[in-house]
């Protein structure tokens, strides 16, 4: 029998909402307005920051080191 469909986990929504936010095409993403849009949401700070260190280390995103823009790759 066919699985119910899956809740995706946090950090797969997170990432679908900053590729939405990117637009089509879109290279980066401000971290401040994707926090709030999250937080909005209702993910928590906790939350987004382990999914963005998941997708880094996924070399799917990076982050710049003051941690104001997210640029996917």
């Amino acid at each position: 029998p066919p699985s119910p469909p899956r809740c995706p986990r946090p950090s797969e929504a997170i990432f679908g909402v900053l590729r939405d936010l990117g637009g089509p095409g879109g290279r980066s993403v401000p971290l401040p307005q994707a926090l709030e849009v999250l937080g909005a949401r209702g993910f928590t700070p906790a939350q987004v920051s382990a999914a963005l260190d998941e997708y880094e280390a996924l070399n799917v995103l990076q982050v710049n080191p003051s941690r104001t823009r997210v640029t996917f790759v």
